[in-house]
């Protein structure tokens, strides 16, 4: 087994527990994986220029099944961890705006095709960009609130940290073979710092999202 399926499998198993003993949270959980699942087609362009890890599953090549499992299982793991900070009391996915969803999307493909078109940064930079753009603009609309989303974004950020060179005590050489490194920022204590950014930004963004996309937004 791959390394990148491994951890994989245990983004899955921390999904499912969370799911399981957080009954309150279920719906926010799915609507946290389920809004970052489209990002996975973007793996069209990761590989092979940003990273190239070995598939197990090929049948939808050039896409990547397992990159939108981990797509599933990050959005919900990080919203629900973001909720243990930033309350989104009564969450229901009927209040969600259909318009306002479209224009997230747009704002995130469409921001990250900006980037890509007109730098040469790594393509999971691309992203990141992108997510702290929409970030930057959710944490000035209210800035005594939002800027709580800082908290569990560091602390997602170094789980990335503790999670990768975990990976490296049964996989010592995973890193330099799935990831491009000459594209890339310098490692942090083992680790890409594009991967590091992005559980943080993930989080930030993904717990201020829902009460900005609602029909009638809440505070």
């Amino acid at each position: 087994m791959s390394a990148y399926l491994l951890g994989i499998l245990i983004y899955l198993i921390v999904w499912a527990i969370l799911y399981l003993l957080k009954p309150k949270t279920r719906k926010l959980q799915l609507f946290g994986s389920l809004l970052l699942l489209p990002f996975g087609l973007l793996d069209i362009w990761f590989r092979p220029n940003y990273w190239n890890p070995p598939l197990l599953i090929k049948a939808i090549e050039p896409l990547s099944l397992e990159t939108f499992l981990f797509c599933f299982a990050a959005g919900g793991i990080a919203i629900v961890f973001g909720s243990f900070f930033i309350k989104n009391k009564d969450f229901k996915m009927q209040l969600i705006s259909y318009k306002k969803l479209m224009l997230f999307f747009s704002l995130g493909f469409g921001i990250y095709a900006l980037f890509d078109i007109f730098t040469d940064f790594a393509e999971m930079n691309n992203l990141n960009y992108s997510f702290l753009i929409i970030w930057i603009f959710l944490l000035v609309l209210n800035l005594k609130e939002n800027w709580k989303s800082l908290i569990p974004a560091l602390i997602f950020a170094i789980f990335t940290i503790i999670a990768v060179n975990l990976g490296l005590i049964f996989y010592p050489s995973f890193v330099a073979q799935y990831w491009n490194l000459k594209r890339m920022w310098p490692l942090f204590m083992n680790t890409p710092l594009e991967e590091v950014f992005f559980g943080g930004i993930l989080t930030a963004l993904w717990i201020l999202l829902p009460k900005y996309l609602y029909k009638n937004r809440c505070k």
